[in-house]
Formats: structure tokens, C-alpha cells, sequence
């Protein structure tokens, strides 16, 4: 019962943030989607999650978080050289995303939809792959190397 009032709140906490108000209403909004989500979680969890792998997986929460800070401050940082300077070549990109579960395909685009150098343009479940907008598609290749050491070092332990 605690870890899932405590999931209610994180969730309600993380729509206020997004909403950037705390007006009854909203708190109302946020906690009746939060209950759906946690509702929703609870059907769809997974009768074989053993207690260890949930905490090897909750163990790899602050390399994600922190990761994903990273790559946020990066993409900042090139944003505000591509404003200051002649922009490099920008371009679409595919990612392959190769067989993952739902939840880190999910995952993966929205680290990369959050920092401000990358646009998830087109996720193709079918084919796993995510089509990307990047600020500098000058090298194809490396983008892709890059995303996937990202995905190997921030993402992979707590979303496999």
C-alpha cells in the first residue's frame, strides 16, 4: 500500500511539474491519472519480476536519471553553440533499437525527446527503430554509436 501511494505521489508530483501549477484542479487531474497509470501498472506487471530483479533494475534508476541530466546539459550546450555559430548539418537519423521491451523502446524516446539537440520525428515498433532529428547528422554512424553507448550506460539495466 505504501509503494503505491508513493508511486500516486511521484506521479501526481511529476504531472504538476509538467503542468507548472499546483491550482486544486490540477492536483485533482494529476492524481486521478496518476491512480490510472499505477492501476494500469499493477494489471500489466509481470508474474515473473522476482524481488531480485526489481531491485537491480531500482539500482540503475540513478545512473538513468543522472545519465539522462548529462545528455540534457550536453544538448543545451550544442544548442547554444549551433546558436552562436553557423549551425552544423542537421538531419534525420534511424536509430535501431533492436529488441527491447515496450517500456525502454518508450523510455529511450522520451530521454531522447527531452534533451533539446534531438526530436523523435517517427517511432517504427515494427522495424525498431526510432527516426531522430539531430542537430548534426554530419556522421550518420556516430550519432548512432553515441545513442547506443547512451542506451548500454544510462538505460539498459533499468529498461533491458
Amino acid at each position: 500500500m505504501i509503494g503505491i501511494m508513493l508511486r500516486m505521489i511521484a506521479l501526481t508530483g511529476l504531472y504538476l511539474l509538467v503542468v507548472s501549477s499546483v491550482k486544486v484542479g490540477d492536483v485533482a487531474i494529476g492524481l486521478v491519472l496518476a491512480a490510472l497509470v499505477v492501476a494500469a501498472g499493477r494489471r500489466h506487471r509481470a508474474a515473473s519480476s522476482s524481488a531480485g530483479s526489481t531491485l537491480r533494475r531500482l539500482a540503475g534508476v540513478p545512473a538513468l536519471i543522472g545519465g539522462t541530466l548529462v545528455d540534457v546539459v550536453t544538448g543545451s550546450a550544442e544548442v547554444i553553440r549551433c546558436c552562436l555559430r553557423r549551425p552544423p548539418d542537421p538531419g534525420l537519423v534511424r536509430l535501431p533499437t533492436g529488441p527491447t521491451s515496450p517500456s525502454s523502446f518508450a523510455t529511450w524516446g522520451i530521454r531522447l525527446g527531452i534533451t533539446p539537440n534531438t526530436v523523435v520525428v517517427d517511432v517504427d515498433e515494427e522495424h525498431g527503430e526510432l527516426l531522430v532529428h539531430v542537430l548534426d547528422a554530419r556522421d550518420p554512424d556516430g550519432v548512432r554509436a553515441e545513442q547506443a553507448a547512451a542506451y548500454r550506460s544510462r538505460q539498459r539495466r533499468t529498461f533491458p
